[in-house]
């Protein structure tokens, strides 16, 4: 993994999921330009996107219609978790990576050392080894403890992912069930049901959620200027929190079904110019906020 180039790297992954190798110099698809920009765009708002404790300042300011959970404590040290303080549960995460989530739903079942473990591993581990994602490269090595989220009569709320396209929300993925039994609903801005899925086996139809308004609000706030980023959010008690913000989902590897949907998608992202900035009207401040009850 250390030793092959970006590109040919990025390239195998693709045909070991597609059996065909990707246009890279003329990409046509979401998956072959997610690859693209994975490739060459360098950009500091990605960092600034994909760093999940300092975009929290950046949603609270920008989209102020969004909740976010609240963060109990951050340390880039594993052995200062404060088990004993920490709620009866909470959301074990690390800063510099995705999918590194510990869900804590009864605090009495997990011993301390098994998660200062954790921990560890994920501060010593380089996630932009496994996808290339330039955008993780520069982000401080951190641990936090956040507010685990419930939906009513539900382990884990519905997760409502929002394809982002020049500031447009063009396609609403529903992520249900995600620890269980996932399954996936797609979505238009206007809540019409489209065919398909991206990763997961179809759903059952779900609501228009009460707020939907607020989210395509949020998300076009959130993406102002850019090419492309998928917001996920949440719905609890019939608002919106904030996730997270995603510049390459699934690391150009998403097995969309049906097959047109990569390239409908695809249509939809125009590529930037990588070269110009983005000017963010945004000032970051000095460092997360602790928000404990």
């Amino acid at each position: 993994m250390r030793f092959v180039g970006d590109r040919d790297y990025l390239a195998r992954l693709y045909h070991a999921q597609f059996g065909r190798w990707p246009d890279l110099d003329h990409p046509r698809s979401f998956n072959e330009k997610i690859l693209f920009k994975i490739l060459n765009d360098r950009r500091s708002y990605l960092t600034l996107f994909s760093d999940k404790l300092r975009v929290r300042d950046y949603v609270r300011r920008t989209a102020p219609m969004l909740f976010l959970p609240r963060l109990y404590w951050w340390s880039d040290r594993a052995e200062a978790l404060p088990y004993e303080v920490l709620p009866n549960e909470f959301v074990l995460k690390a800063n510099h990576g995705s999918g590194w989530n510990c869900l804590v739903q009864e605090k009495a079942t997990v011993r301390r050392q098994d998660l200062v473990r954790l921990g560890r591993t994920w501060l010593k581990s380089d996630f932009t080894l496994v996808g290339r994602e330039w955008a993780y490269r520069n982000i401080r090595r951190a641990l936090y403890a956040e507010q685990l989220l419930h939906e009513a009569r539900c382990s884990a709320p519905a997760d409502y992912k929002l394809f982002v396209f020049a500031g447009k929300v063009r396609i609403i993925q529903v992520d249900r069930d995600r620890f269980t039994r996932h399954t996936q609903l797609l979505y238009d801005e206007h809540w019409n049901r489209i065919d398909g899925t991206v990763a997961a086996a179809p759903g059952d139809p779900i609501g228009r959620p009460v707020s939907l308004s607020a989210m395509i609000e949020a998300a076009a706030l959130l993406s102002a200027g850019v090419d492309f980023v998928r917001v996920d959010l949440y719905e609890i008690d019939g608002n919106a929190y904030f996730g997270e913000l995603t510049s390459s989902p699934n690391k150009g590897l998403s097995p969309f079904h049906p097959p047109s949907l990569d390239l409908a998608l695809g249509n939809y992202l125009e590529l930037d110019d990588h070269s110009k900035p983005i000017p963010l009207q945004y000032q970051p401040d000095a460092g997360p906020s602790l928000d404990v009850a």
